[in-house]
């Protein structure tokens, strides 16, 4: 989604403990597609407390979701503090073309500095927080994310009998806050998928995750350029009547 593009804070709120994944899911996607667009660093900062809970990042696991391992530049620290100052330095250096955080931002004055760099550098800043806790301020949109059955599989002849295999992660997404003057340069309107309409509070989407790994094919763009990015049609459409978005099948996925 364009929107996401843009330079500045998004944080990303799970609708549940357990869509945490999910939000992560959403963030890297966005972020392979931003590395697809050009050279430079992503930087990923999260607590030591995060991969104890969720992991550390995984190189395949990386390459399989679109983004280019080698790229990507992972600090792990030993509070939400020292996370929030790495980040804040990093957007400074005007170095990476995409920042990711996993941590806790605790003052309404570390938002506000993160905001600004994140903006004077041109760079989107995607902020992975906490279901419950408290909205972070001076974002430029907030998202809140949910799991959904994960997308069918052409030709997984298990699906029919109740089984078959997880496809794409499906996520619905909402958009609780968007900073006037958040727009895109085309009007603030997503670049894939069936939207037309500017981005409006309230909006509902689905999204699926559909990167392809191969590099040689992901520059490719196929007819309705679904296929290499993330696949997004309004909440209230039926999603199986689009072709870039097959049916849901009996799995869940979680990002």
């Amino acid at each position: 989604m364009s929107a996401l593009h843009q330079g500045g804070l998004h944080e990303i709120k799970p609708h549940a403990y357990r869509d945490t994944p999910a939000g992560l899911g959403l963030a890297l996607s966005v972020i392979a597609e931003i590395q697809r667009q050009g050279p430079g660093l992503v930087l990923w900062c999260m607590t030591r407390r995060q991969t104890q809970e969720w992991g550390r990042p995984y190189g395949p696991g990386l390459f399989k979701a679109g983004l280019d391992p080698a790229r990507v530049l992972v600090v792990e620290t030993r509070n939400a503090e020292e996370a929030a100052w790495a980040l804040e330095e990093g957007l400074k250096s005007t170095a990476p073309i995409a920042a990711l955080a996993q941590t806790k931002i605790k003052t309404p004055l570390m938002a506000r500095r993160l905001g600004l760099a994140a903006r004077a550098a041109g760079t989107p800043c995607f902020l992975l927080t906490d279901h419950g806790g408290a909205k972070v301020p001076g974002t430029l949109t907030r998202w809140r994310i949910a799991t959904e059955a994960s997308a069918h599989i052409p030709f997984d002849t298990g699906a029919s009998f109740g089984g078959g295999a997880p496809g794409p992660a499906c996520w619905r997404l909402s958009l609780e806050r968007r900073r006037a003057g958040a727009d895109s340069p085309q009007g603030g309107q997503c670049a894939v998928g069936q939207i037309t309409n500017p981005l409006r509070e309230g909006a509902s989407f689905h999204v699926q995750a559909g990167h392809e790994p191969d590099r040689q094919n992901a520059e490719q763009n196929t007819e309705g350029g679904a296929q290499n990015g993330l696949c997004v049609v309004p909440a209230s459409s039926d999603r199986a009547a689009d072709a870039r978005a097959p049916a849901r099948g009996p799995h869940t996925a979680t990002g």
